[in-house]
């Protein structure tokens, strides 16, 4: 493919990527549940998930998410025209800046946290007050990694776009067992500031991890910075419109922990849980597929290599609603099952876990949106174009206040979850159709073609699942094993029923997911075979 990676090297990244990516995913779980074990499901809790809320949002916002959206395209375009020496010397100045930066945004949200929780939590200000102060608290400890996971972010954009893709899928598993080892170790001493902590020195490993690989692939050359390069002003000026994207986005998260700050105390923790969950899927498969994809999608962008643009991007949308419809059958009709399952132990209650169940349904009726969404977002950055998106986040920060409103008393915390599947829903044919205007089409007939198959083949995932689990359900009762087997009984049926369906169908989607799988054994498709049943790719 002209001027791109070695077909080996992409096929066994796209493997490994996905299955560190699973790990990952995996892990976290574990990572929830020995939280939840150690310190359980109560205002503490509620207060650790606003104060790492907080930091998390400035980290998305101007640390890792937003740096590598804008860093990547840049310095992937000065590697494509062979500019390797300037490359370096902007990935520098880029560092350099952003540690500055965010090193002083990092001392400010440590001393003005109070204002800051009072703004988010305005439900619990009155009522819980001492909840509202150990938020503050655990805020302060977890602040300074914005500007370590800012570095982080960077880094991880150099190896990513060297198609080094291996130590930044490690580096989320090293933080989720950190975080484990230090509330294991430390909790009984110290509650809920072991876990605070535990997220401060995860994420110092994950920036140890990377450290030694990026400073290998720089070289010996001589420390130097270019303020003045005009590549570093383009990647603060792509940073911009990344920001006020991410900003919309994430604002809408913000928004939800306002509104469910007038749920009650632990609200917030209830739809954190939840989101976990749903993240174990949807991380495993959409999220590993657009990271693989981004530095493709940058380059063909970079050289104007449309037709190849729509064929990849084409072929990803349709493997992300192919492999994450199944799981949002799964979570709505064995909600319940699942979270008793993986939760519901020690001080989680029943109905603990009816409310992460409903939340859980909400999220999960809209996951290919979601998913899709990431792509898309990652489409519109790959050709430099960040500012599109924009025009619809505003009126997505619009429509999801007002859900959020309509929904949180009927509904409690599913309202709120759902409203986040409503808006996914307009943001991704809001942002299909500007795509489209852009890069001449977006095979849109194809993604629905796939999408409305995927369907019917979900039809038969959820009675095959939903009738095994009842009838297994009914036989051996709920201890913690015969849970075991019967909610992995229902997903088994439910994943059979499935890939029949989808091959009765002729779905070309259920071949390539099976040969992503088999690509540690296999390693010879490139990113041609991601777009290979794209075409042309127009509409």
């Amino acid at each position: 493919m002209g001027n791109g990676p070695p077909s080996r090297r992409l096929a066994t990244a796209a493997a490994f990527l996905m299955a560190a990516t699973a790990a990952s995913r995996v892990l976290g779980l574990v990572r929830e549940q020995v939280m939840l074990a150690y310190l359980g499901l109560g205002p503490q809790m509620g207060a650790f998930t606003v104060a790492f809320k907080v930091p998390s949002l400035v980290r998305t916002l101007l640390a890792d998410t937003a740096l590598s959206a804008a860093f990547i395209p840049v310095f992937s375009e000065l590697l494509e025209k062979g500019r390797r020496k300037e490359a370096w010397e902007v990935a520098r100045t880029v560092t350099l800046i952003a540690t500055v930066a965010l090193g002083l945004i990092s001392v400010l949200g440590v001393v003005f946290a109070p204002q800051v929780i009072s703004v988010v939590v305005p439900g619990w200000e009155d009522k819980y007050p001492d909840t509202v102060r150990l938020a503050v608290d655990l805020t302060r400890i977890m602040f300074p990694s914005v500007v370590i996971l800012g570095v982080a972010g960077i880094f991880m954009g150099v190896l990513n776009s060297l198609d080094h893709f291996s130590l930044p899928a490690i580096a989320p598993i090293l933080w989720n067992l950190v975080i484990i080892a230090v509330v294991v170790i430390f909790s009984g001493d110290h509650g809920i500031y072991a876990l605070a902590w535990g997220v401060l020195l995860g994420t110092l490993a994950e920036l140890a991890i990377q450290v030694p690989s990026v400073s290998r692939l720089m070289g010996r050359s001589s420390f130097s910075v270019a303020l003045r390069h005009p590549a570093v002003r383009q990647v603060g000026s792509l940073l911009v419109p990344v920001v006020i994207s991410l900003g919309i986005v994430n604002f809408n998260a913000l928004i939800d922990t306002v509104v469910a700050s007038y749920i009650g105390e632990s609200a917030p923790a209830v739809i954190d849980k939840a989101f976990r969950l749903f993240q174990l899927p949807q991380g495993m498969f959409a999220v590993a597929i657009g990271t693989v994809l981004f530095p493709a999608l940058s380059r063909l962008g970079a050289t104007a290599r449309m037709g190849e643009f729509r064929a990849v991007l084409s072929s990803g949308l349709r493997q992300i609603f192919f492999v994450t419809l199944p799981f949002s059958a799964f979570f709505v009709v064995l909600g319940v099952p699942t979270v008793r399952l993986v939760f519901q132990h020690g001080e989680v209650h029943p109905e603990d876990t009816v409310a992460m169940a409903s939340a859980l349904a909400g999220f999960s009726l809209g996951m290919s949106f979601i998913s899709a969404n990431t792509l898309l977002n990652r489409a519109f950055y790959g050709i430099q174009r960040p500012w599109l998106p924009l025009v619809v986040g505003v009126v997505n920060l619009a429509l999801n206040l007002g859900l959020d409103l309509l929904l949180y008393k009927p509904l409690g915390v599913a309202g709120i979850t759902l409203s986040t599947s409503l808006v996914s829903t307009f943001n991704f044919f809001a942002l299909m159709l500007l795509l489209r205007r852009q890069v001449g089409g977006v095979d849109g007939r194809r993604v629905a073609f796939t999408a409305g198959r995927s369907v019917m083949a979900v039809v038969a995932l959820s009675l095959a699942a939903y009738g095994g689990w009842w009838l297994l359900d009914s036989l051996l009762g709920r201890s913690v094993p015969a849970q075991l087997v019967s909610v992995g009984a229902a997903y088994a049926l439910g994943l059979s029923a499935y890939a029949g369906t989808a091959r009765l169908l002729r779905m070309p989607e259920l071949k390539e997911i099976v040969r992503i799988v088999r690509r540690r054994r296999d390693p010879r498709q490139t990113e041609e075979s991601l777009g290979e049943q794209g075409g042309d790719g127009t509409l």
